[in-house]
């Protein structure tokens, strides 16, 4: 088994890590105090074949990109900024995923999408979302969002509901098997139940190739915006939002992935503040629809942008890269949590802040709020202009 080499790689064993594994029995430890782990509202990703930082060798870096969308507003703030990377001719967007359990997410998304001229990005929804790890108390509640309802309701879009969306682990086999080899960079911003899925599909009209294989082909590198660095606990013992949600999905995923990793952790983009500057752009922005539903257009913490940035432009002068290692996503009872364990052999790497957070929250911004290619933003279905001034509504 390709995890228990690598715990050997590490001077690890099997039975002193027990509780890594899904199916198997675990070490039960308490679950944190809610009220002392960070919570979403106040919460809150390979390497490159290059040098780190090196720009692209040839053409836009292919991006998948899988978000929530849901509790936290960052990752429509990730999403201004891969459209705006696209718009310079630096990502080139092949689809998006929707980790999160919310049926106006995926409109929500789409209408994002359809502002900046590209309505025809396929979207796919997550089918095996489950809260927490051996919760039995909700293991099927809904991620709420303070946002995504009202821009399903106030910007056109062409989903009516998240569930009428293809399969995310369907679409995104699709997507990579259209691909050349090595060539696409997976990023998540939200949980990694879809991750799990691609990971543990079958052959299909696609490909012939298992999800693992189809991703060891086809993927060049993982971004993840998850997991806390170099301890994987806050203060309080709890673990990283995006990683203890789906815990179950976290450990597969993490421990089990057969490309490089890098991970954007929940340090990155604690210190980079953005948002307020939303303000100078039309009230037709459905990004800035989001940060006013959610906060009044406050700046809020970049910690989804980071790991879209990264993915695109590498390191540059915004980060250094940690030592290779394992980032070991642990099971408990009723959330996990991430440990970081060095070794030389492995490909797993965390971003290290090296620009200060001020200035990278500029870099950031900046392309938050660069208007899409057309009128103004205001685009139909089609991608062409609006000749109305309204602000469009359910379809």
């Amino acid at each position: 088994m390709r995890f228990l080499s690598q715990l050997a790689a590490v001077g690890l064993t099997a039975a002193s890590l027990c509780i890594v594994f899904l199916a198997w029995p675990v070490t039960v430890l308490p679950d944190a105090a809610r009220a002392g782990s960070p919570q979403p509202a106040a919460r809150p990703a390979g390497i490159s074949q290059a040098a780190p930082g090196a720009p692209p060798a040839s053409g836009p870096v292919r991006i998948i990109l899988d978000v929530d969308l849901a509790e936290d507003v960052d990752d429509a703030g990730a999403v201004a900024v891969l459209h705006a990377l696209a718009n310079r001719g630096e990502a080139e967007i092949l689809g998006m995923l929707v980790s999160s359990k919310n049926e106006s997410v995926v409109p929500a998304l789409d209408a994002i999408n359809t502002w900046y001229g590209r309505p025809d990005i396929p979207i796919g929804y997550q089918r095996g979302h489950v809260y927490g790890y051996r919760n039995t108390k909700d293991p099927d509640r809904e991620t709420p969002s303070r946002y995504a309802g009202a821009l399903a309701e106030a910007f056109p879009h062409d989903v009516k509901r998240s569930s009428d969306a293809p399969d995310a682990a369907t679409l995104c086999r699709k997507l990579l098997a259209a691909q050349p080899d090595a060539s696409v960079t997976i990023v998540t911003t939200g949980f990694l139940t879809n991750l799990r899925e691609l990971l543990d599909s079958r052959p299909d009209e696609a490909s012939p190739l298992d999800g693992e294989a189809l991703v060891k082909q086809k993927v060049k590198q993982w971004v993840c915006m998850g997991g806390k660095f170099p301890d994987g606990k806050f203060p309080d013992g709890g673990g990283e939002y995006n990683v203890m949600w789906d815990t179950a999905a976290s450990v597969r995923a993490i421990n089990d992935w057969p490309t490089p990793v890098v991970f954007s952790g929940f340090e990155i983009g604690n210190r980079v503040k953005v948002g307020s500057r939303l303000r100078d752009t039309p009230p037709s922005n459905p990004v800035r629809a989001a940060y006013q539903h959610y906060n009044q257009l406050q700046d809020r913490e970049a910690w989804d942008q980071t790991a879209v940035l990264y993915a695109v432009r590498g390191a540059r002068d915004y980060w250094t890269l940690s030592e290779p290692g394992l980032c070991l996503m642990h099971a408990r009872v009723t959330h996990g949590y991430n440990q970081w364990v060095p070794s030389p052999g492995l490909r797993h790497r965390y971003l290290i802040e090296a620009m200060a957070p001020a200035a990278l929250g500029k870099v950031i911004e900046d392309l938050m709020i660069e208007p899409p290619h057309g009128q103004g933003g205001k685009v139909t279905k089609d991608g062409g202009p609006r000749t109305d001034t309204g602000e469009g509504g359910r379809d």
